[in-house]
């Protein structure tokens, strides 16, 4: 009997079977999958308040330290000029009329230095007429010309540039324009390539070589540098057209008039060049005593105090502003110092630190010193209750986890 006709339906219908199952059974393990994604985000009322509780708070704590503590004041200063000097005559009938010549120009016939030159002691600078005109170091301004038989303190600043230049002035008394004198200013003159004008009319005794005061200018400090020189061989030539720079450029000062009771002559400073340059040790030299507002680096009142470099600053600073940091203050040996924000008030007015002790704290009543860089200087009334590596607080932050607060936070002085 054939039944391959009867097996096939048969067949066909344990196949669909199949298929039915495997796809109840898939909806089955989807269905599971979505419940216990679903339930994993609900959260009960106490989940969810501890999940939105803020963070707990924790201490800010710094350790005590032992250092010697430094107040500094910061201030601004401005680079002036050196002292500016022009000479009271350059060629002229000084030396002329002396010598009985009065037919000569005062023409520039040499040039031997420039605008931006240094010079010094007996440095020529111009030839005028045939004649130098030279620097001399002195206080005493030039104003006649110096001749054997003067006496007087520019004849002593004479005599001391002679003997500083090498030139002796034999057994003349200082002040009196004698005959070593004369033999010093002969000696000099020939040293540069010149011939010192004469007298020759009067008493023998008084006869000898003139210094003209259109030849010489006394400078009251050198080396100096010439800012101005307008002077070209063939034309005439008047004292104006040459500027001396006496010294180095000045630095003046600039700090808040609230400071003026701690800086005093004498402190250090550090002065820092424009843009953060060279720092350049110095010294307070003055303090003023008045307050203004001219030509304010800051735009606000200042006092004024003079600074000394340690250094001579270069020329290329005039004009430019500086800063300044002055060591005010400082302590004379290490001392134990904290944090500004480590320091508490009692309701009372008592100064007090809270240092930590294990988990807890402890209140340290302290008397403050000394402030600088940051840091006050703490006494504990108690010798011995406080020392270098305790830590004590500072304030408080919040953070997932942090130790047992001790209670509620201390309060600042004037709190």
């Amino acid at each position: 009997m054939d039944t391959t006709v009867d097996e096939a339906p048969a067949y066909d219908r344990l196949r669909r079977r199949r298929t039915i199952l495997i796809a109840v059974i898939a909806l089955v393990v989807l269905a599971s999958a979505g419940a216990l994604l679903l339930t994993s985000h609900i959260k009960s009322p106490a989940e969810e308040a501890a999940q939105t509780r803020p963070p707990a708070l924790t201490e800010l704590t710094e350790p005590v330290q032992k250092t010697v503590l430094t107040t500094t004041v910061l201030a601004q200063a401005v680079v002036q000029p050196p002292k500016e000097v022009s000479p009271t005559a350059i060629g002229g009938s000084g030396g002329d009329a002396a010598a009985g010549n009065q037919n000569v120009q005062p023409i520039v016939t040499r040039v031997f230095r420039r605008s931006g030159s240094t010079v010094g002691e007996g440095s020529v600078l111009l030839e005028v007429a045939g004649q130098p005109f030279f620097v001399l170091q002195g206080t005493v301004p030039a104003y006649r010309n110096l001749e054997p038989g003067e006496t007087g303190p520019d004849v002593v600043q004479l005599q001391d540039d002679m003997q500083s230049l090498g030139y002796s002035i034999g057994a003349d008394a200082s002040g009196f324009f004698g005959h070593g004198t004369s033999a010093a200013v002969t000696a000099y003159y020939k040293g540069i390539g010149y011939t010192p004008q004469e007298i020759t009319v009067g008493p023998k005794a008084d006869r000898g070589p003139v210094v003209p005061l259109g030849e010489y200018t006394f400078v009251p400090r050198l080396p100096a540098r010439i800012v101005k020189l307008n002077a070209a061989v063939g034309q005439s030539v008047s004292a104006s057209a040459l500027t001396l720079a006496i010294g180095n450029p000045t630095i003046s000062g600039q700090i808040n008039p609230s400071y003026a009771s701690v800086v005093r002559p004498g402190m250090k400073v550090t002065i820092t060049e424009p843009g953060g340059g060279t720092r350049i040790g110095g010294r307070i030299t003055s303090v003023s005593h008045g307050v203004a507002n001219k030509a304010s680096v800051s735009g606000g009142l200042y006092v004024r105090v003079g600074v000394r470099p340690d250094r001579p600053l270069p020329v290329s600073l005039v004009g430019q502003d500086l800063s300044l940091v002055i060591t005010a203050a400082r302590s004379h040996r290490p001392v134990l110092a904290v944090p500004e924000a480590a320091i508490f008030a009692s309701a009372n007015g008592e100064t007090y630190v809270s240092k930590l002790v294990g988990t807890t704290t402890v209140k340290v009543p302290v008397r403050v010193g000394t402030s600088g860089d940051g840091l006050l200087q703490v006494i504990p009334v108690q010798a011995g209750a406080l020392a270098a590596g305790d830590r004590v607080i500072t304030g408080e932050n919040y953070a997932t986890a942090g130790r047992p607060r001790s209670g509620g936070p201390p309060s600042r002085p004037g709190q």
